[in-house]
């Protein structure tokens, strides 16, 4: 990204490229959101890497972000944040910003934080509380999350910022009126127990699922080997693919050819894979776990089941699968309420408002 050099520079710790984080913010590095009444200058670094080794490296690139710190004098800093490992490297980052005087925005992401956070020991539990509340914002990606960074960590209300993720998406819905089509279900995540394959294979299996016409992908990394034994066990090697992991061309090919996101997650925060969905016109199949409640009205823009219930899964799918006229109601208010909210095209301005008013507040703070 090219700026006047008179732009207020921030830096943005990036995961390496793997999770919802990542995959967000690599969209805006490409240039998503981006137009030329930007006010600021964007500064990524990479935080960490998932290579072997990855902790011995960490203190070179401590060193390299102290250096960068001191030497190009950002305006603040943007720490991205999920549980365990990322909280206790973001942790060490922010201290370094305190200690050259950089105010750091928290973004967090992650899933299943509360329980993280909870578990941790006290000593632990108070170095993350003082991480929180000494941020200048906290952005989080729903009420449920701000309830919980307000209630729980303590956080100053005024500082926290809900901003729902976004994505890219077509300009149009894809044509799915090929004559005699059958409706596909599409899987985009981790395969495994948290994202709900097992209760989601079964549900594929059960009688009302088994007497209707539908074809299945359920395309993602994690376990895999496991949920293609799970399927061939169910007998649904004719109806259901598995391949694993799958690039970006080949994901946007599985949402364009697609008709229903189905993603029963046990924990999320608030996932790109069904915003992605109602980018692409599917009708969304979840379960009301983080923020996902605040995007998703049942029986409006998408169906909400109960978290580990195959029964209430296959019959949510079997609804859809049997009445288009439902399916596609559904589906075309999930891309309109895409459209207004959750595209990455209207993203970026919203974030550098947050950005801009942190700016303002350290201005203050340095004129007094």
């Amino acid at each position: 990204m090219s700026h006047a050099s008179a732009q207020p520079r921030l830096i943005v710790l990036v995961p390496e490229e793997g999770g919802g984080i990542s995959r967000l913010f690599q969209q805006l590095q490409r240039g998503g959101g981006q137009d030329d009444r930007s006010r600021l200058e964007i500064d990524f670094f990479l935080s960490h890497d998932k290579r072997r080794g990855a902790l011995l490296r960490f203190p070179g690139r401590l060193g390299r972000f102290l250096t960068r710190l001191v030497l190009r004098r950002p305006a603040a800093c943007h720490i991205n944040l999920a549980s365990r490992g990322s909280t206790l490297r973001k942790a060490i980052f922010a201290w370094l910003c305190r200690r050259a005087s950089v105010p750091y925005v928290l973004h967090l992401h992650g899933g299943g934080y509360r329980d993280f956070f909870c578990n941790l020991p006290a000593p632990l539990r108070s170095i993350v509380r003082a991480f929180f509340r000494r941020a200048a914002r906290v952005i989080v990606l729903g009420q449920v999350w701000r309830d919980f960074v307000v209630e729980v960590i303590g956080v100053d209300p005024a500082r926290v910022v809900i901003l729902p993720n976004a994505v890219h998406g077509p300009d149009a819905v894809p044509n799915r009126d090929a004559p005699g089509r059958v409706p596909q279900i599409l899987f985009l995540g981790r395969l495994g127990p948290g994202k709900g394959i097992p209760e989601l294979v079964e549900a594929l299996a059960r009688d009302d699922m088994r007497s209707l016409s539908w074809r299945a992908v359920l395309a993602g990394d994690g376990q895999v080997a496991e949920t293609q034994a799970a399927v061939a066990a169910a007998g649904l090697d004719d109806r259901v693919e598995v391949p694993g992991w799958v690039g970006p061309e080949a994901v946007e090919a599985l949402l364009a050819a697609s008709d229903i996101l189905a993603l029963p997650s046990h924990v999320e925060n608030l996932p790109l894979s069904m915003l992605e969905g109602m980018g692409y016109g599917l009708c969304p199949v979840v379960t009301p776990v983080g923020a996902v409640p605040d995007v998703i009205r049942d029986g409006e823009n998408g169906l909400l089941v109960p978290v580990d219930d195959a029964a209430a899964l296959a019959s949510a799918l079997a609804r859809l699968v049997s009445d288009t006229e439902l399916r596609d109601r559904l589906a075309v208010q999930a891309r309109a309420d895409f459209e207004v909210s959750y595209d990455i095209r209207h993203y970026r301005g919203k974030l550098e408002a947050i950005y801009l008013d942190v700016l303002g507040e350290a201005g203050q703070r340095s004129a007094r």
